[in-house]
Formats: C-alpha cells, sequence, structure tokens
C-alpha cells in the first residue's frame, strides 16, 4: 500500500485544531484559579477557529458554497483576533494591570476584527451566485452596486492583516522585554520568570504569517509556493502545541513574582515623579544598604527581593528602589548580583571548590545565572577568568578541585 502525503495534511490540520479545541478547554477549566487562563482559553478558541476552514476542506473537497464561504469568512475574522488575544494573555500573565477591562483599550485592540466581521456579514449577505462569482473570478466584473468597493475592502483588510501581525509581534516582544526590567527592579533572581519563552513564540508566528502571505502572492503571480500547505500545516501545529505546553504548566516562579508585584502600586514610568526623597536622606539609605552587604551578607539568600531589603533596614520600598536606580545608578537585580560575585571573584581564583557550589555559598540559584552576572561584572566567564590568574605554587600535595568541575 502505497503512502499518501495528503495524508499530512489532513492529520496535522486536525491536530491542530484538535490541540487547540483541547487546550482552550483545559485553559477555560482553570480560570478561576489562574485568571490568566480565561485569555488563553479565548486565544485557543481564536486559534481553533482560524483553522475551521482547513478542517471543513480536508474532511470534505466538495463544501456546499455556504458552508464553504461562511469557514472562509471565520477563518478571515478570527484571524485578526489571535494576536490581540495572545498580547492581553501575555500582559494579563505579566500582571500589567489595567489592560484587559478598560473599554478603550478592548476597542483599540479589536476595531480591526470588528471591521472584519462587519466586511464578512455583508459578504454573506450576497446572493450564493455573486459569491461563487467572487469566489472563482473578479468580483469587480459582476454587475452590483458596491461590490467592487466590498472587494477592494477585503483586498485592503487582507494587507493589513500582515500588518496588524507584525505590529503586534513586535509589541508583545517589547512587552516581555520590559516585564524582565520590572522583574530585575524588584527580584534578584528572575529565573523562571522572564517568560523569554513568549517572545520566541510570537516571532514563530509572525514568521509564519508572513511565509503564509509570502506563499499566496507567489501563488498569484502563478510560481509555485516552495513551503507548501503541508509543511505549513505542520508549523501551525508546532505553534500551538508549543503555547498550549509552555501555557499550560505550572510555574511557581511566576506565581511567586505576581503575588510580589501585586503590592507594588507604582507605575514603571511614574514612580519618582512625586517623590518627597531628598539627597541627604538618599545619602543615608545608601550607606544602609551597603552596610546590609558588607555586615549582613544580606546577598547571600537566593530568595532576596527588593521588599525583603527594604524591611531588613526599615526603609519604605520605593525610597530604596530610587536609592538603587538614581543614587547607585543600578537595579536591585544588578546591585546583589554585583555583591555576589565580588565574593565569589576570590573562591573562583582559589579553585577549591565546584562553580555550582561557589554559586549556591554566594547566592545564586543556578549556575546559569551565576556565569551570567560573573560575566556581566568582570567580562569573563568563572572558568576564562580563573584561566587568565597566575597559578598558586602547589602547597605539599594537597589536591585542588577543578574550576570546571560541577
Amino acid at each position: 500500500m502505497s503512502f499518501d502525503p495528503e495524508n499530512i495534511l489532513i492529520a496535522s490540520v486536525i491536530a491542530t485544531f484538535a490541540a487547540a479545541v483541547l487546550a482552550a478547554m483545559v485553559s477555560w477549566s482553570q480560570r478561576k484559579i489562574i485568571p490568566s487562563r480565561a485569555m488563553l482559553a479565548i486565544f485557543f478558541a481564536a486559534f481553533a477557529l482560524s483553522e475551521i476552514d482547513s478542517v471543513a476542506f480536508v474532511l470534505t473537497h466538495e463544501m456546499l458554497p455556504i458552508i464553504r464561504d461562511g469557514t472562509r469568512f471565520v477563518h478571515f475574522v478570527a484571524n485578526f483576533c489571535i494576536m490581540p488575544l495572545l498580547l492581553l494573555y501575555v500582559r494579563e500573565l505579566m500582571d500589567f494591570r489595567g489592560h484587559s477591562g478598560d473599554g478603550a483599550v478592548l476597542l483599540r485592540h479589536f476595531a480591526l476584527p470588528a471591521t472584519a466581521l462587519i466586511a464578512s456579514i455583508a459578504a454573506m449577505a450576497l446572493p450564493e451566485a455573486t459569491r461563487e462569482v467572487w469566489h472563482t473570478g473578479d468580483a469587480t466584473d459582476v454587475a452590483m452596486p458596491g461590490l467592487g468597493f466590498l472587494h477592494y475592502i477585503f483586498t485592503i483588510l487582507t494587507v493589513v492583516l500582515v500588518l496588524q501581525w507584525v505590529v503586534y509581534v513586535i509589541w508583545i516582544a517589547r512587552t516581555q522585554a520590559l516585564h524582565i526590567v520590572r522583574l530585575k527592579q524588584h527580584f534578584a533572581s528572575t529565573e523562571g520568570m522572564e517568560l523569554r519563552w513568549i517572545a520566541v513564540l510570537a516571532v514563530a508566528m509572525g514568521f509564519y504569517i508572513l511565509q503564509s502571505m509570502f506563499g499566496e502572492a507567489l501563488i498569484m503571480m502563478g510560481e509555485q509556493d516552495p513551503i507548501g500547505p503541508r509543511l505549513d500545516s505542520m508549523l501551525v501545529l508546532i505553534i500551538v502545541v508549543a503555547l498550549a505546553l509552555w501555557g499550560l504548566r505550572p510555574s511557581p516562579e511566576l506565581d511567586l513574582a505576581q503575588a510580589a508585584l501585586e503590592k507594588v502600586t507604582e507605575h514603571p514610568d511614574k514612580k519618582y515623579e512625586k517623590s518627597a526623597l531628598g539627597e541627604d536622606q538618599a545619602d543615608r539609605i545608601a550607606r544602609k544598604l551597603l552596610r546590609a552587604m558588607q555586615q549582613d551578607l544580606l546577598y547571600r539568600d537566593p530568595n532576596l527581593t527588593l521588599s525583603g531589603l527594604s524591611g531588613h533596614i526599615g526603609v519604605s520600598l520605593n525610597y530604596v528602589s530610587q536609592t538603587l536606580n538614581q543614587n547607585l545608578g543600578q537595579s536591585f537585580f544588578e546591585f546583589i548580583n554585583e555583591w555576589r560575585v565580588k565574593e565569589a571573584v576570590p573562591l573562583v581564583e582559589a579553585g577549591k571548590t565546584t562553580v555550582l557550589a561557589i554559586a549556591y555559598e554566594v547566592g545564586f540559584n543556578s549556575r546559569s545565572s551565576f556565569y551570567s552576572a560573573f560575566k556581566r561584572v568582570t567580562g569573563m566567564t568563572p572558568t576564562a577568568y580563573k584561566k587568565s590568574k597566575p597559578k598558586p605554587r602547589a602547597a605539599g600535595n594537597v589536591n585542588q578541585v577543578s574550576i570546571d568541575q560541577t
């Protein structure tokens, strides 16, 4: 029995639709426990609707015109909803408050989907024969008032859809970058909280829409799409499965970050506008911060937060943050990790213990975060730094553990 490549297309399309529906159901069932899951459920529902025309096509190539056109317009409108919903999910997940309940904000994000919906309803209201000509030929050849205008509206919306996805990919990536900046103002260790996978998936989705439109343009010019529907459908399946796996997995570190950030009320761009902190008071706070590092070795606490540091020295969180940012020129993350690296440097030079042991001893919670901070402060990795220093004379037959040993 010969293998039919068409089966790959059918399997991947159905698998994508099923994965999106299942992910939407799982997310919706957890909405009361994790509020961001409600937005994720709506996103997956929109993703499933965007695949409904492909599902209908692979299940039956001879569709009734009403089903063919209906699923096509549902796919068209759903594509306009995917990226706004993904952005709202990301902002909900990162706890950027004041974004999803505001009517003006929702209007801004869903004006284009609403326009696509109105245009699709108008197109579906056309006589079946007219839609058939539109489907197989040029709508401008049909002698019907306003039909040519509607055709141009869809052409413009198709171009705008590509631009929308590009804009939202950049928007999502920027939001994730701002999230990292915000974390570093409040946490000394941010691993598991940064959500870098979101930026990667957003770029992957942007690549998908661009290559899809490129393929459509080639077909319109009479050329062959080099990727084709099978690889295209596989790419969509990979994206939706990856988002489901990452979006639905537990994240205790992120839950901790959200709980801590809920207590923070300042806007990141305006938090110092009305501050009454003077230079003399800021200098006293700076001296308290240095004592907490030099005498109390507070940086050795791997779970240290800005809130914990401010409580330890008896100064308000905002004043500590302002002193770090404006007087010491560092974020909380940079300040704490620089002290950790300062203690680690002589230990690395001595080479009497492993990199991981040194990392844990000075307050880091992973080898990777230690390497990153050490390189940022010294310009070299711990291994390279040790090799750059003269080797001490051996004392007797004492064996030293290599710095590379883990």
